[in-house]
């Protein structure tokens, strides 16, 4: 099986591949959202796949200007299905076997909505359950371990999808849509020098961060969906105990739980909270001495990884995803350790989780 750091060195490549055939890959689903009128989108998806609908939420809501509400399938199959008969539903899998994304479809068909899937190959087992099925256009074997790839190429298919939605519908100019394109190929530029950074950051700090006991992330606006991707990444792979929090509500009762053992990742990547931010780094340094920032402002510091880039805040969970994937992949490589074993697999059969259709 191919590991993280491999798909994580192929995502640039697709990534660029992606703009360039950016009307190719998005047209199907544009097709389908500007042939009606919808009040919103509601995207369902777990794991990754919910992180990436918390991370594409930002671009759509600014690009579509309608709300875009995220829900894990199983809280929506039973509990909040009501409410959405003017919303476009998009289950989300970047497998498609994913059998609580299938029973959520199950859900909206039921109660009459406009519901489509998308996963990383348009004829993967969850479109035997779907009228319309979608393709990201990243993969073309459907394989990803981690998700190491599909999520910044999920999240820049949602980008690219939302402005040629905007575009076509006159929401924006041409100069406004070539901007934004010209600014999601320098997030492409950068992303290996994203993962070149990360790589040096973690010789810098590697016998702290594997000796870490607990792990904290935290991060609000584009950055808390990172912090949930993060939380996700070093618990699968890892196993070591982490957390992803809103900024403000790490403050809230999760930061009087830090020791002198555990380690916090602050993203500041939000230009409306980088005060906040700020002073959460500073502050939590009297908590342990395993506080650092994930940053896309020109910051100087052992403890800081500084990537600086002057694009919207929408398009950058694609480059600083990189961080937060490379660094326990590392781990997982230097200590030869894989959280996911036969218990696990196991486990996850008893409840099902996937499915071969």
């Amino acid at each position: 099986m191919k590991w993280m750091i491999d798909y994580i060195k192929e995502a640039p490549k697709v990534c660029k591949e992606m703009i360039n055939n950016k009307n190719e890959i998005t047209k199907d689903l544009v097709k389908k959202y500007t042939a009606k009128s919808y009040k919103g989108i509601l995207l369902v998806g777990s794991g990754s796949s919910n992180n990436i609908a918390l991370c594409s939420k930002p671009v759509l809501e600014k690009y579509l200007d309608i709300p875009v509400v995220v829900k894990t399938p199983r809280t929506y199959a039973l509990y909040d299905y009501k409410f959405y008969n003017d919303y476009l539903i998009l289950c989300l899998s970047q497998s498609g076997r994913s059998t609580n994304t299938i029973d959520a479809v199950r859900r909206a068909q039921k109660e009459g909505n406009d519901v489509a899937a998308i996963s990383m190959l348009a004829d993967s087992p969850i479109s035997h359950y779907v009228k319309d099925s979608f393709s990201y256009g990243s993969s073309k074997d459907g394989k990803d371990s981690f998700v190491s790839k599909g999520f910044p190429t999920s999240v820049l298919y949602f980008s690219l999808f939302a402005l040629e939605v905007a575009l076509k519908q006159k929401n924006i100019s041409t100069e406004i849509y070539d901007k934004a394109i010209a600014e999601l190929e320098e997030v492409t530029d950068v992303m290996t020098t994203m993962r070149e950074k990360a790589d040096q950051f973690y010789e810098t700090h590697k016998m702290n961060i594997q000796n870490i006991s607990r792990i904290m992330f935290v991060g609000i606006g584009v950055g808390e969906g990172l912090a949930r991707e993060a939380c996700l990444k070093f618990s699968e792979t890892t196993g070591i105990p982490t957390n992803g929090y809103e900024t403000e509500e790490f403050l809230h009762g999760p930061s009087f739980e830090v020791k002198k053992d555990h380690a916090v990742f602050v993203l500041d990547l939000d230009k409306e909270s980088t005060s906040l931010s700020n002073k959460v780094f500073e502050s939590t340094k009297l908590l342990t001495d395993k506080v650092y920032m994930i940053t896309d402002k020109k910051t100087y510091g052992q403890d800081v990884l500084s990537l600086e880039i002057n694009v919207d805040d929408v398009f950058k969970p694609i480059p600083f995803v990189i961080p937060i994937q490379l660094l326990p992949s590392n781990i997982c490589s230097d200590l030869n350790i894989r959280a996911i074993t036969i218990y696990n697999h196991r486990a996850s059969q008893l409840v099902n989780t996937k499915t071969d259709y």
